[in-house]
């Protein structure tokens, strides 16, 4: 009888044994494992690129970026720039009209990381700084185009005018909220990606 015992007792601390071992692997291994992979797979079906991914410091999967930017967020801009120059009291003025296309979002040739705890319950995101990544004139009209006197208006007058105008939307567009825009829209769309998988989310800035 004590022998009978002593097997079931035995039997039992060897289930609860492997059963330990399973969890252990499925919590510290599998789960970690698996969220690190969803997160990469959703990644580039989002952004079309995939990320650095590392469980515990340690690299499970490397950043792969076939394209060098990614742009989250698009504004078009209506800019109105006048210029003058008088000369010997002789005025000329240009007034011009542009329409722009501001892009803001990431250099992906800079770490775009996330780093996966031990236990897969808390994801944190290494972003980038957001940029403006390119600003295209669509069009531009002449409202005025007007010479003085003896002081005539010249082709490089005109090309400077329109140098002038797509500084004034470059400035127009780093602060008009653009990029702060592009950075709350990847960090939704990375948080939801990481709830889904049934992770916390939290984010760090990579330095530049």
């Amino acid at each position: 009888m004590t022998s009978k015992k002593t097997l079931i007792l035995a039997v039992a601390a060897g289930l609860l044994i492997v059963s330990g071992a399973v969890a252990f692997y499925i919590v510290v291994v599998k789960a970690p494992r698996d969220l690190a992979h969803n997160v990469a797979s959703g990644i580039r079906e989002i952004f079309n690129f995939t990320p650095q991914v590392r469980i515990n410091e340690t690299v499970v999967i490397e950043q792969n970026t076939p394209i060098l930017e990614v742009a989250t967020v698009s504004r078009q801009m209506f800019i109105e720039h006048s210029w003058q120059q008088t000369w010997m009291g002789s005025t000329k003025t240009i007034q011009i009209q542009g329409v722009f296309l501001a892009k803001a979002g990431f250099d992906l040739r800079e770490p775009f990381r996330f780093d996966i705890e031990k236990n897969a319950r808390r994801v944190v995101a290494w972003v980038p700084p957001p940029k403006l990544l390119s600003l295209e004139m669509k069009e531009y009209k002449i409202l005025k185009d007007e010479g003085g006197w003896w002081n005539s208006i010249t082709s490089q007058d005109r090309e400077e005018a329109v140098r002038q105008m797509r500084a004034q939307a470059i400035e127009k567009a780093t602060h008009s909220g653009l990029l702060e825009e592009s950075n709350a829209s990847v960090e939704a769309r990375v948080r939801e990606l990481i709830q889904r998988n049934g992770s916390n989310a939290a984010f760090g800035k990579v330095k530049t």
